[in-house]
C-alpha cells in the first residue's frame, strides 16, 4: 500500500508551523505590544492567547483600523465588545478571511482579575499573512508604525 503523499491534503510541517509562530513573534516584538504573550505552534497552529485590552485596541490600530475614541485600562463590556470587533474585522481582513477567535472577558470582582481578549490561533498561512499585515504597518505611516 502507498502511503497518502498528496501535498495538499497533508498537515502543516511541524517546521511550516514553528518558522510561522517565530516570524510572527518578531513582528510582534517590533511593535512593543506589551503583554502579548510568545505565539507558539500546537497541532500545526500558532497559538495566540491572552491580551490586555489596551493591547487588543492598539493590535487593531496597527492593522488599519479606525483609532478608537475612548479608551481606559479596565474597559466595560460595551467598550470591551467594541474593541473585539474593531479587531476581528482587523486580523480577519489581515489574514485573508480565515476564521479568528476573538472574545472578551470582563473584569472579574469576585476573582480580581482584569479584563482579557483572548485570541485563538491561526494556520501558518494566516500567521504569515498576519505577520506581512505587522510589517506593512511599520513601514506605512498613519497605520500604527512606530
Amino acid at each position: 500500500m502507498r502511503p497518502f503523499t498528496d501535498p495538499d491534503r497533508m498537515p502543516p510541517s511541524r517546521d511550516l508551523a514553528h518558522e510561522a509562530a517565530y516570524a510572527l513573534q518578531s513582528a510582534l516584538s517590533k511593535h512593543q505590544l506589551g503583554g502579548f504573550p510568545t505565539p507558539y505552534a500546537d497541532r500545526g497552529r500558532i497559538v495566540l492567547g491572552e491580551i490586555s485590552a489596551p493591547t487588543a485596541d492598539r493590535l487593531a490600530t496597527l492593522l488599519g483600523a479606525e483609532p478608537a475614541s475612548t479608551r481606559s485600562e479596565l474597559p466595560d463590556w460595551t467598550e470591551g465588545r467594541r474593541i473585539v470587533q474593531r479587531l476581528r474585522e482587523a486580523v480577519r481582513a489581515a489574514v485573508e478571511g480565515e476564521f479568528v477567535d476573538v472574545d472578551f472577558w470582563p473584569y472579574c470582582p469576585r476573582c480580581d482579575e482584569d479584563p482579557v481578549v483572548t485570541l485563538g490561533s491561526l494556520s501558518p498561512v494566516a500567521a504569515r499573512n498576519l505577520t506581512r499585515a505587522l510589517a506593512a504597518g511599520v513601514r506605512l505611516p498613519g497605520r500604527g508604525g512606530q
